[in-house]
């Protein structure tokens, strides 16, 4: 614990990239209680606007209960933030507030953007000598931040895709006679690691995964391959695909789904079925991973602790077993290392023929175990909301 630093807490959701953030701020609140040096932990209302209209909440003060339902509530129950451009010109305004509040323990929630602010936070702390640690806590379904296992997210959006997939393999079994294309789109953000997801549902599948190369005549030999064998094929592609020009397929009139299906309508006797996942992998909180909100919370409580102990200007990192077992252990890396820098499937998990071979499921298996129990109203989920 530091003798020196004695304060505030403060806890902000900078991004609403996956659905076990307010996990991550359970585990935040939680560990915090537990700290003498900590005088109040606030919460920031909707990101930075909060801090810069001095729009807290205290979230000592939550019930319980509040607390504990966290854990399985989607969304981010402190509001978000985007206006990120001009982060950088409130630098002054953001840290008077700071000293108002008497603010000297930081920790932001959130994907890639979330991890660059926390280190322009960090840089402008040192520049000006003001005392403040700051730890980032790596959330998001993208799983695209360099140097941790995983990103807090990613298990539940998978376990969300992959059983959703499989959702809809079995209605396409039902209609279909040889001659149905079951057209999934993913939205991105021009990563791999959500559409890859796809491998882990039993399934006759075809991944077009954003970083591939698009080859419309292999896609139709590999559709008549399928359909000559099973009743129906899924085909789960990325929002945003490029030919081997690097050129997108697509344009702001016509998505990745629609071009699909127009391919294949064009060219081939089949029927096609479109679903658009869109947002609900952000927050379908009736496929959460228990293993994902386990490590959410013990992540945020990890960071928590690593600022009240002294750390600063650094994210948490999920270290992953070397022994058989899987298990998860809680590490830091210097915020330099991580902006800027972006996590891809490794080359060494595609096959000669371009797919993903078994150590993706190896990787990713172990972070979709496990059910959580949703509280209910009624027969409808009950969620978490914090009183101000």
């Amino acid at each position: 614990m530091s003798d020196s630093l004695v304060g505030n807490v403060l806890a902000v959701q900078l991004e609403c990239l996956s659905p076990v953030s307010n996990a991550i701020l359970g585990g935040i609140i939680s560990e915090a209680l537990n700290y003498e040096n900590v005088e109040e932990i606030y919460g920031s209302i909707n990101g930075f606007c909060g801090v810069l209209n001095h729009d807290f909440i205290d979230l000592a003060s939550q019930p319980q209960q509040t607390i504990r339902d966290l854990t399985f509530t989607p969304g981010a129950a402190l509001g978000t933030f985007s206006d990120f451009g001009h982060l950088s010109e409130e630098m002054d305004s953001i840290f008077s507030t700071f000293k108002e509040y008497n603010i000297h323990f930081l920790l932001i929630i959130g994907g890639f953007e979330a991890q660059s602010v926390a280190f322009q936070l960090s840089q402008h702390a040192q520049e000006h000598n003001y005392e403040i640690n700051i730890i980032s806590i790596p959330d998001t379904i993208f799983n695209n931040l360099p140097i941790t296992d995983h990103c807090l997210g990613y298990g539940s959006a998978s376990k969300f895709i992959a059983t959703t997939i499989l959702e809809l393999s079995r209605y396409a079994a039902a209609i279909a006679n040889h001659d149905l294309v079951n057209i999934i789109e993913i939205s991105t953000k021009k990563s791999d690691w959500l559409v890859a997801s796809a491998l882990l549902s039993p399934t006759p599948n075809i991944i077009l995964l954003p970083s591939a190369h698009f080859q419309e005549a292999k896609f139709m030999e590999d559709i008549q391959n399928i359909l000559k064998t099973n009743h129906y094929c899924n085909v789960i592609a990325g929002d945003s695909l490029i030919d081997r020009e690097g050129n997108y397929i697509t344009n702001r009139n016509m998505d990745a789904s629609t071009k699909l299906r127009d391919i294949l309508e064009e060219s081939l006797e089949v029927r096609t079925l479109i679903t658009k996942l869109g947002t609900l992998p952000y927050a379908a909180a009736h496929f959460l991973s228990k293993t994902d909100v386990d490590e959410a919370y013990a992540c945020g409580a990890k960071a928590a602790s690593f600022a009240l102990d002294g750390l600063t200007g650094k994210m948490i990192t999920i270290l992953r077993s070397e022994s058989g077992r899987y298990g998860a252990e809680f590490g830091v890396a210097d915020l330099a290392n991580i902006c800027g820098h972006e996590k891809m499937i490794p080359g060494h998990w595609f096959g000669d023929n371009g797919k993903l071979n078994a150590n993706f499921p190896k990787y990713a298996l172990p972070l979709i175990q496990g059910n959580i129990a949703l509280a209910e109203d009624n027969g409808v989920s009950k969620f978490a909301t914090l009183k101000k």
